[in-house]
C-alpha cells in the first residue's frame, strides 16, 4: 500500500478518535448531571411523602402516625444534599415549623397550632416537587383578595381602624404564614421578604393611633397586592420583561474548544492528502513520466 493511503487512513482514524472523544466528553457530564438530579428528586419525593403523612395524621388525630411522621421528617430534613435543593431561609423556616409541631404534639393541648405547622411543612415539601402546579401558588388570589377587602374595610370605617379591617389583616397574616416556608424555599429571597415586610408595615399602620399615618394605609394595602404579584410571577413571566442580553445563555457543551481548534487542522490534513492523491493520478493510479530515450551513437534514438 502506498504512502498516501497510509496518510489518508491515519488522518481518518485521528478524525474519528477526535470526534469520539469530544462526544464522550459531552455525554459523560450530562449523564452525571442526570443521575444527580434523579437522586435529588428521590429525596424530595420522600420528604414530600412524609409531609403528606404528617398532615393526614393530624387531620385524622392519629398520634402514633404523627410521631413517626415527625421522626421521618426530622431525619430527612437533616440531609445536606436535600437542603441544597432550596433556599437556606426556606429550610430554616421548615426547621422552625418542625420544632413547633413537635412541641405541640408533646403538649397535646392545641390541635390548631399543630395543624398550622403541619400545613406549612406540607406546602413547603409540595413546592419542591410540584413545580408550577404547587399548592402554595393557589394562595395568590387569596392574598390579593385580603388586600382588596382591607381597602374596603378601611374606607368604610372612615380611615380608622375597625374590627372588620383587623379581622381581614389577621386572615392575611395567617395566609402568609402558611406559605412563607414554601416561598422562601423556591422563590427569590428578596421577593418573599418584600411581601412579608409590606404585610408587617400594613399591620402597623392599621393599629397606629397617629392620624397623619392613616392616609398611607390604602397605599400600603395596594403595595401588598403588588408584592404578591411579583412573588407569584413565574420565572418565564419574569424573564419576559428583561432585555434579550439579560436572559440566561445556554451552556456550551464541555470540550467544545477541542472541536473548534483541532478539527480544522484535521480537515486541512484530509484535504491535503486528497489533493496529493489527485495530483499523482486520479482513481488511485499514479502517472509516471515516460522514461528518457537512450542516446544513440548515430544520432537516432533506439526503439
Amino acid at each position: 500500500m502506498s504512502r498516501r493511503w497510509w496518510a489518508a487512513a491515519a488522518a481518518s482514524l485521528a478524525a474519528a478518535l477526535l470526534f469520539y472523544s469530544v462526544a464522550m466528553t459531552a455525554v459523560f457530564p450530562a449523564n452525571a448531571a442526570v443521575e444527580d438530579n434523579s437522586q435529588y428528586a428521590v429525596k424530595q419525593l420522600r420528604f414530600h411523602a412524609a409531609a403528606e403523612k404528617l398532615y393526614d395524621a393530624v387531620m385524622s388525630d392519629d398520634r402514633n402516625g404523627q410521631f413517626y411522621s415527625l421522626r421521618d421528617l426530622r431525619l430527612l430534613s437533616a440531609d445536606d444534599e436535600l437542603r441544597l435543593s432550596g433556599g437556606k431561609l426556606g429550610w430554616l423556616a421548615i426547621d422552625s415549623s418542625l420544632r413547633e409541631a413537635e412541641r405541640e404534639w408533646k403538649s397535646g393541648r392545641n390541635a390548631g397550632n399543630l395543624l398550622q405547622a403541619a400545613s406549612r411543612i406540607r406546602l413547603a415539601a409540595d413546592s419542591l416537587t410540584a413545580g408550577s402546579e404547587a399548592l402554595w401558588l393557589q394562595y395568590e388570589p387569596l392574598i390579593k383578595e385580603d388586600a382588596r377587602q382591607l381597602i374596603i374595610a378601611w374606607t368604610m370605617a372612615g380611615g380608622r381602624g375597625s374590627a372588620a379591617a383587623s379581622a381581614r389583616m389577621a386572615t392575611l397574616q395567617n395566609h402568609w404564614e402558611l406559605i412563607e416556608p414554601a416561598a422562601l424555599l423556591v422563590k427569590e429571597q428578596e421577593k418573599a421578604e418584600e411581601l412579608r415586610d409590606s404585610i408587617l408595615y400594613s399591620s402597623k399602620l392599621l393599629t397606629s393611633k397617629d392620624g397623619s399615618r392613616t392616609g398611607w394605609a390604602v397605599q400600603s394595602f395596594e403595595t401588598v397586592s403588588e408584592a404578591a404579584s411579583r412573588l407569584f410571577r413565574s420565572d418565564a413571566e419574569a424573564g419576559a420583561d428583561l432585555p434579550a442580553d439579560a436572559l440566561p445563555q445556554l451552556a456550551q457543551p464541555p470540550g467544545g474548544w477541542i472541536m473548534y481548534s483541532i478539527a480544522p487542522l484535521i480537515c486541512a490534513l484530509l484535504i491535503y492528502a486528497g489533493w496529493m492523491n489527485y495530483r499523482r493520478g486520479q482513481h488511485g493510479v499514479t502517472v509516471y513520466p515516460p522514461p528518457a530515450e537512450r542516446p544513440s551513437r548515430n544520432g537516432v534514438a533506439r526503439k
